[in-house]
C-alpha cells in the first residue's frame, strides 16, 4: 500500500503497479490525454517553493467555497503537471522538460497524494517520521532539520518497521486513531526529489497510534530528558506537524487534533546534537512504550 491505496501506473511499465485488492482503494495515474482540459483551471495560485522546485496549485472551484469531491491541481515548473480527478478515482499528468518517470514517482507519493487525501478528507496528514516499537506506531515531530529524519532512519536501523519518513495520514475510527503506512522509502539525509532508499520492513496495515514525540535540540553535550505533556502544550505539539496548511480546513483539523490530544501520549524529549548519542536516544524511548 501506498497512503492506504494502490496505484496503477497506466504508462509508466517501469514504476511499479501495486497489486490491487478489492478491499482496498485503487488508483489510476494515466498520461493526460487531452491538455485542453487544463485550460478549465483558472484558479491558479502563486509559485511556491517545493522540494528543491517552484509549484503552484490550481482547480476550477476555490478551495474555499468546494465541497469534499472536486478536481485540482498541482504544477511543477518544468517538471509536470498532475491533475485530481475525484469521480474517475484517477491521477493524470502532463511531461514537461525535465520529466522522468522517478520524478513522477516523487511528486505523487510525497507532495501531491498526500494534499488529495487531505482535501478528500480520507485522512489528517502530518509531517512526521513514524515507525513502529512493540508493533506500536509512534511519530517524531520537528520543524525543518530537526532530526526526524535522522532519527526515524536510526531506529529502521536497529530493525524497526517503518511507517513514514515525511508524510503521514492519521484516521480516526471510533476513540482510536489510526497511523497509515505511507511508502516504503526513506531518506535520511533529505536529499531532494527523490523518494530514498527502499525500506526491507514496511508496515503491511493501520495499527492504532501509540505516541508523539516531540523532538527538541538541546546542546551536544546536555542531558537527554523526557518530559510528558499535557493539555495545550499536546495540541501545539500535532498541530505544529500539519503536513499542508489548507485555510478552509483550519476548523477541522483544530478539532481534530484537539479530541486526538486527549487521547494520544505526547512527550518532548531533549536530544543533544551529536549523531554519537542517538543510541541513548534510542534507548529512553524505548523505555516509555510498554
Amino acid at each position: 500500500m501506498v497512503h492506504g491505496h494502490t496505484f496503477h501506473f497506466m504508462d509508466e511499465p517501469q514504476l511499479r503497479s501495486h497489486p490491487h485488492s478489492p478491499s482496498i482503494p485503487h488508483i489510476r495515474v494515466e498520461v493526460l490525454k487531452n491538455p485542453s482540459l487544463i485550460s478549465a483551471y483558472t484558479l491558479l495560485r502563486p509559485w511556491v517553493p517545493l522540494s528543491g522546485r517552484e509549484g503552484r496549485y490550481f482547480s476550477k472551484t476555490d478551495f474555499e467555497d468546494a465541497d469534499a469531491c472536486f478536481s485540482w491541481g498541482l504544477e511543477i515548473k518544468n517538471v509536470l503537471t498532475l491533475i485530481w480527478l475525484p469521480e474517475e478515482q484517477t491521477i493524470v499528468y502532463l511531461e514537461k522538460k525535465d520529466y522522468t518517470p522517478e520524478l513522477l514517482q516523487f511528486w505523487l507519493y510525497h507532495t501531491f497524494f498526500p494534499m488529495v487525501l487531505e482535501l478528500q478528507r480520507f485522512a489528517h496528514m502530518l509531517h512526521v517520521g513514524a515507525v513502529e516499537v512493540q508493533n506500536q506506531p509512534i511519530l517524531f515531530s520537528a520543524p525543518s532539520s530537526g532530526g526526524k529524519s535522522t532519527l526515524t532512519d536510526f531506529f529502521i536501523q536497529k530493525g524497526h518497521t517503518l511507517l513514514s519518513d515525511d508524510a503521514l495520514g492519521i484516521q480516526k475510527n471510533e476513540n482510536n486513531y489510526y497511523a497509515i503506512p505511507a511508502y516504503p522509502f526513506h531518506r535520511p539525509y533529505r536529499e531532494p526529489e527523490t523518494l530514498g532508499n527502499p525500506a526491507q520492513n514496511f508496515a503491511a496495515e493501520t495499527k492504532p497510534l501509540a505516541a508523539v514525540f516531540l523532538l527538541n535540540k538541546v546542546d551536544a553535550h546536555a542531558n537527554i530528558s523526557i518530559t510528558t505533556l499535557t493539555g495545550i502544550e499536546k495540541f501545539k505539539a500535532m498541530n505544529s506537524s500539519s503536513f499542508i496548511e489548507f485555510p478552509f480546513r483550519k476548523q477541522e483539523r483544530f478539532t481534530f487534533f484537539a479530541e486526538m490530544s486527549k487521547t494520544i501520549s505526547v512527550y518532548r524529549i531533549d536530544i543533544p546534537w551529536d549523531m554519537n548519542r542517538l543510541e541513548e536516544v534510542y534507548n529512553e524511548i524505548i523505555k516509555i512504550i510498554p
